[in-house]
């Protein structure tokens, strides 16, 4: 088996895909999860690396395992470093274990870096696409309940981990979360602005 990039994989893999509900390639959503995650714009050049991989084969093992790409597979695959195959693994959601899967996340600082990277790009296309249907439909509704409910419990288990973090302003975690504020905002601007239009569809 021939070694791949990381950025080679998901080019491959997401080709030809689509965001729902928007005008957009899948594999945009990868690069827009990493330009989150640098707010800060790291200097640890192998810190940066094993953030840049993870972030782009984020959702590749959840997207794609029934395509046999495993976390076993995606790690030969790209020879990726233990550090980053665990980062992958707390980011891949697991049927049957998702009482785990936010705790697990929010007790690892990198791991949290690119949830909340992910989430930012997730509320964005979500506004996008209530945006060009000027509506609120019931996926979008139940999308959008979901992050309310799990933002919440984020936001809990990051102070009980990383306060000193969140009280500082110049951590990349206070950029992400200020970011992730307006974008729900903006949400819930759509939400007042559209109900009434989602129930007529």
């Amino acid at each position: 088996m021939s070694r791949k990039t990381a950025s080679q994989l998901v080019e491959e893999l997401y080709r030809g895909k689509r965001r729902k509900g928007i005008d957009k390639d899948a594999v945009e959503h990868l690069h827009d999860v990493v330009e989150f995650c640098f707010l800060d714009q790291e200097r640890d050049n192998i810190r940066t690396m094993h953030l840049l991989n993870a972030a782009l084969l984020h959702d590749v093992v959840e997207d794609f395992a029934q395509d046999g790409y495993t976390l076993e597979h995606v790690q030969a695959l790209i020879g990726l470093s233990t550090e980053e195959t665990r980062l992958l693994d707390l980011l891949t959601r697991k049927k049957g274990q998702e009482e785990k899967y936010l705790p697990g996340i929010c007790a690892e600082e990198d791991a949290v870096r690119i949830k909340l990277a992910d989430r930012i790009a997730n509320c964005r296309d979500l506004a996008a696409w209530v945006t060009k249907d000027r509506c609120f439909c019931e996926e979008a509704r139940g999308i959008h309940e979901k992050y309310k409910r799990e933002n919440a419990a984020i936001l809990a288990m990051l102070h009980q981990h990383f306060a000193a973090e969140l009280a500082d302003p110049s951590h990349v975690f206070s950029r992400q979360l200020k970011l992730l504020d307006r974008c729900m905002q903006e949400l819930e601007r759509f939400y007042a602005q559209y109900q009434g239009a989602a129930l007529e569809v």
